[in-house]
């Protein structure tokens, strides 16, 4: 199995868990820090969709990055997120079918990479040693990302009262 296709099927279980680790979670409850300094179920499911824009950028995909001004960290901000307007605050609603709306392009554009562009080397700093500096490398990192932020929202899931995040 090559490599790229292991990093779409994770892409494609991440896709998957998105929406089931959010599903039946309200809007209200979205907003509830459970315990302070957590984040919400909301922030990390706007993070999720704001990281989401690195790998459109891996793959070439054309999406508008929204909502970029709530949802990026310190270490990952680029100059675009930092310089971005203030925007009003999504609902959980809004950010998941923004999700589903760029899913189909992004997965497009990871599936179309050439295999040789893995071997890419990039010069985009990552916080996790010893991925190397390849596109590989940085896809295999974001994926981590993805996988450990839908965990936290399972966490949050329990501590809100709800039953544990399906995998079906």
């Amino acid at each position: 199995m090559s490599a790229k296709k292991v990093l779409l099927d994770q892409y494609d279980l991440h896709n998957v868990l998105y929406n089931n680790v959010i599903a039946d979670i309200s809007d209200e409850e979205a907003n509830k820090c459970v315990a302070d300094p957590m984040n919400s179920v909301k922030w990390l499911a706007g993070h999720l969709l704001w990281a989401q824009g690195n790998l459109a950028n891996i793959g070439g995909a054309k999406i508008e990055v929204k909502w970029r001004d709530h949802f990026h960290t310190k270490q990952g901000a680029t100059p675009a997120d930092l310089a971005a307007p203030p925007s009003e605050l999504p609902t959980l609603e809004q950010i998941k079918n923004k999700w589903n709306e760029d899913g189909p392009a992004i997965r497009q554009g990871l599936e179309n990479l050439p295999d040789a562009a893995l071997e890419t080397v990039i010069q985009i700093p990552h916080p996790i040693f010893p991925f190397d500096n390849t596109l590989a490398g940085l896809w295999a990192f974001i994926n981590h990302h993805q996988a450990y932020t839908i965990g936290q929202i399972g966490i949050l899931r329990r501590g809100l009262g709800k039953d544990a995040m399906k995998y079906s």
